[in-house]
């Protein structure tokens, strides 16, 4: 069964943002990826398992607002390596002002919880939750 709640995944071609779909993977959540070459062979094989793969750019604000459309929750990742900190600081503020504007409710952020894959309580001790969740990342409207 198939959710019609999709999840927009920034850099899904990368580390971090490949393992979040991995993650989301038979979990019934539509799964959206932005990725500046949907042509890679990542994202081809993420496209095989079910991704929908979408272009863009975390510096270009009419394909985040394409790839934003419909989006239920985000989950938002920037590459300060190659970004530097101040344009990847300006990519998150854009993506959660860009999500915020498209309808995702970005009025608070939640750790992640690896074992249930889903939101972990402000008050969890889990290990497997990060307590300190990315700016960018948009908590899902319910």
């Amino acid at each position: 069964m198939t959710s019609d709640r999709t999840i927009l995944i920034t850099g899904v071609t990368g580390n971090q943002g490949g393992a979040v779909a991995q993650a989301l993977q038979g979990t019934g959540l539509h799964l959206r990826g932005l990725t500046r070459r949907p042509e890679g062979e990542r994202a081809a094989a993420l496209a095989r398992q079910g991704v929908d793969v979408v272009k863009g750019d975390l510096d270009d604000e009419a394909t985040l607002r394409h790839a934003l459309a419909g989006a239920w929750g985000v989950f938002g990742v920037q590459n300060t390596l190659e970004a530097g900190v101040e344009r990847e600081e300006a990519q998150g503020k854009r993506l959660a002002t860009l999500a915020r504007e498209a309808g995702v409710n970005t009025s608070s952020t939640h750790p992640w919880d690896r074992r249930t894959s889903g939101p972990a309580s402000r008050t969890s001790t889990t290990s497997g939750a990060s307590r300190k969740p990315c700016a960018a990342s948009a908590s899902p409207r319910m």
